[in-house]
């Protein structure tokens, strides 16, 4: 369960080192640049939530809404490697629930290596569904299972 003295907020661009820090503990070579974190925190048709550990910023989720279609896309989703197995996850998956049923969303939709299973299974557990397979996604040549979630 979520540790107490944790919260989620928006991002702010002060965020960015922190958060870079985390995409590439996560990601590596598949990491998001500053500008393109700039660019999702202000400018993007979307929403960015960091979940903070006194003033660190230990996890973020970047939400992206699909004008037009009234899907919600998980762009991002990462929690720092030492903070992983505290249901820090799960929180960020609820906050996403969330936003989607706020801004009314049809569905949330993401893409997740096929080889991430810790992530398949949080994202199984939230009510996703595999719907299909989109080939050599990741920088390494990897697939991506493409998921998704209808919201009642």
């Amino acid at each position: 369960m979520m540790e107490t003295g944790l919260f989620v907020r928006k991002a702010q661009q002060s965020d960015i080192p922190a958060i870079l820090e985390i995409e590439w503990e996560c990601f590596r070579e598949d990491s998001f640049s500053k500008e393109q974190f700039a660019y999702l925190i202000s400018r993007s048709k979307g929403t960015f939530y960091v979940m903070m550990e006194g003033d660190r910023v230990i996890a973020y989720v970047s939400l992206l809404f699909h004008g037009g279609t009234h899907y919600l896309r998980i762009y991002s989703i990462a929690v720092h490697p030492d903070f992983r197995g505290k249901g820090l996850g799960q929180a960020l998956m609820d906050q996403t629930i969330r936003t989607a049923n706020e801004c009314k969303a049809a569905k949330i939709t993401l893409e997740v290596k096929v080889t991430n299973a810790a992530a398949i299974a949080l994202y199984m557990k939230n009510g996703f569904i595999p719907a299909g397979i989109k080939p050599c996604y990741y920088h390494d040549g990897s697939d991506a299972i493409y998921m998704q979630r209808l919201i009642p």
